[in-house]
Formats: structure tokens, sequence, C-alpha cells
């Protein structure tokens, strides 16, 4: 293990020696390279699954001018923590992300940002994140979102390294986006949670076979990485794809609870009937049949089944 650590160390500051003669020095020269850092993809998903959450709040008591000025209060909030929370995962990852082929590209262990950089900058992002929740929302969704942030740095990324345990912890943070989002319309007085807590199961089970599968694509990067992830503890995948299949099973009838508990009607509950029987079918696929291919096509399936699924109760609402 020593020897594994130092090679990396020696393989980042190669790599951050063959890059710094020419990297340009100035923030906006490599606005490219910041914007890759704070990963703006996943925080679009993000962004999403949080407007779900605030469009299932009340709107009795408050002006259509409120409701709006709030909505665009808690993007703007949710999405600058969602950045600072990927700036400091990475941080913390720099090692790891220099060893695996599908990280080393990445700012950090290039040496195109410094560590000394990224922090500051997912501090920046962090204050200003929660500062616009508690100013233009309520203590509450900034309450919830630290300690999102919190969980995800301090709890979920230093666990990766340890136990295959880390996937459950850090779906936890990973869900918690519509709780924020709700929390935003409602603050500490209101009720009318289920929605909300229901929108965070769905995406607690939906992360298992989403990132089991891109993990399983990805197993020899982490093994090389010293990651313990499940697909890395199990050669022949047998608990990992049983774990896949159970998640894939689970979301079937999680996503029609909506319907069951009164927030949504017929058209969501056979619109995510439907979704949930197709994400489904390429678990399955991948189940009897495991390969690499069959494990990015159910990648792919959950990058869309999760907000289709999720846009549907809205539309089914509104």
């Amino acid at each position: 293990m020593t020897e594994l650590v130092t090679e990396i160390q020696s393989d980042i500051q190669q790599r951050q020696s063959v890059y710094l003669g020419d990297r340009p020095t100035g923030i906006i020269a490599r606005r490219k390279d910041f914007i890759e850092l704070s990963k703006v993809k996943i925080t679009r998903m993000v962004m999403i699954t949080a407007y779900i959450g605030y469009a299932f709040g009340p709107v009795d008591g408050i002006t259509r001018s409120q409701w709006w000025v709030c909505l665009f209060a808690m993007l703007v909030g949710v999405a600058l923590s969602c950045m600072s929370s990927a700036v400091f995962n990475q941080v913390m990852e720099i090692e790891p992300d220099t060893a695996m082929n599908r990280t080393q590209k990445r700012p950090l262990p290039t040496g195109r940002i410094s560590k000394h950089e990224a922090i500051v900058f997912g501090l920046i992002l962090g204050v200003l994140g929660l500062a616009i929740l508690w100013i233009f929302c309520n203590w509450l969704a900034m309450a919830l979102c630290a300690a999102t942030i919190i969980s995800y740095v301090l709890v979920y990324t230093p666990l990766k390294r340890v136990s295959p345990v880390a996937l459950l912890v850090g779906a936890v943070p990973g869900a918690m986006p519509p709780v924020i989002g709700y929390a935003a319309a409602v603050g500490d007085t209101g009720g009318g949670w289920e929605a909300a807590w229901i929108v965070f199961g769905i995406m607690f089970v939906w992360q298992v076979p989403h990132f089991l599968a891109l993990a399983w694509m990805y197993r020899e990067d982490y093994a090389r990485a010293g990651m313990p992830m499940l697909p890395v503890i199990d050669p022949d995948g047998s608990r990992t794809f049983q774990q896949i299949l159970i998640g894939c099973l689970t979301l079937v009838p999680l996503g029609l609870l909506p319907t069951m508990i009164g927030v949504a009607g017929l058209f969501y509950f056979f619109a995510a009937l439907l979704c949930g029987l197709l994400f489904m079918w390429y678990g399955i696929a991948l189940v009897r049949k495991p390969s690499n291919q069959r494990a990015r096509s159910l990648f792919l399936a959950s990058l869309l089944y999760l907000p289709v699924t999720l846009l549907l109760m809205v539309v089914d609402k509104i």
C-alpha cells in the first residue's frame, strides 16, 4: 500500500510539472477548468430534483413574485452548494483520481488548478450557497443543505476508501435536494412532507443500480485507486448484480406511491409504471448476461429514468 501511495504521489508531481510550465495563471483564462471542477452536469440534475420538492410546496399565503424569488434563490443556493461539495470531494480524492484512467485528466490531478485554489473556490461556493438559502428562503433549507454538504464531504468521501457501504451512506445526501426544495417552500411550520420524502426514497433507491452499474464498468479503475467498491471486492459480480436487481425491482412499486397517497394522479401512475418496468428490464438484462455494454446501457437508462419520472410527477400535479 505504501508503494502504491508513493507511486501515485510521484505520478501527480510528474503530471503537474508537465502542465504547470504553460498553465494560464488567471481564473478567467481557466474558467473551463473551474466549470469542470464544479461538475455542472451533475448540478443540473440536482437543481431539477430540488425543483420537484419545491413544486409540491403550498402556494397559499404568498404572492406570485415571492414564490418565484424563493424558487430562484433556492435553485441558486442548492446549485452553489452542490458545486462546493463536488469541489471538496475532488480535493480529498486527488490521489485516487490520479490512479484512475476515468478521472486522471481532471483539473486537480493534472495541476490545472492547485489544491489551494480549489479549497478557496469550494469555500466561496459553499458560503454563498448557504447564505442565499438563509436570506431568501429560510433557516431550515439552509440547515438541511449544510448537513448535506457535511455528510457528503466528511462522511461519504472518506468512507469510499474504507467500505462498500459508502454507496448507501452517500445515497442519503444524494437524495436530499427534493427535501431541501420542499423545506424552502414551507419552512419549519409547514406540513405535507410526504411527497418530498417519497421523492427522497425514489432517489435513494435509484442510486443503487445507477452507481453499481458505473462501478462495474470501472471496477479495474477503482481497484487501482484502492477503493473497495462492491464490484471490486465481488469479482464474480453475484452480490453486485443482486443489489442492482433489488434496486430496479424496488423502484417499480416505489415510483407508484405518489398516486397511492394522493399527490399524483392516474396519468403519472401509468407513466411511472412504464418507466419503472423499462428500467427494470435493463437491470434484468444485465443480471442475466453481465457485460460492460449492458452495464453502460443500464447506466444510461438510469440517467433518463430519474428526470423523466420526476418531471412527469410535476406535470401530473400541474
